[in-house]
């Protein structure tokens, strides 16, 4: 059987938020929102996807800006969804093109919003 994750939302009057199972508190804000909590886990899924396959290339640090487009039309899923990555100390571009490919490959959350949106990875060497 699989990794199971849990988290409880709390809703009422004066605020609303989800914890996860150690008490950790997330707000749902006006600018912190449900759709911000999903390209925030994408972009965590795909770095540590990243990290987890068999590879020789190393970075001095990645940067992923993850941007979503939803749908006007209901249900207003994601429509389009971009991940920018900003790759610094590359020693071996080709081979980080191969993991990145490979991480949208295998990357869970990746491959779940892949069912309603067209997904693009940019690659930018800083």
């Amino acid at each position: 059987m699989g990794q199971t994750r849990v988290i409880t939302a709390h809703f009422d009057n004066s605020r609303r938020f989800f914890e996860n199972s150690i008490g950790k508190e997330f707000d749902f804000t006006q600018s912190t929102g449900p759709y911000e909590y999903l390209l925030g886990a994408l972009s965590g899924c795909f770095y540590l996807t990243m990290l987890s396959i068999k590879h020789s290339v190393r970075w001095e640090s990645v940067e992923i800006t993850v941007t979503g487009e939803k749908r006007e039309t209901v249900p207003t899923t994601l429509e389009k969804t971009i991940l920018a990555i900003k790759a610094a100390g590359v020693t071996d571009k080709t081979e980080f093109e191969e993991l990145a490919a490979k991480a949208a490959a295998e990357c869970s959350i990746y491959n779940t919003i892949s069912a309603v949106s067209q997904m693009e990875t940019r690659i930018e060497y800083v």
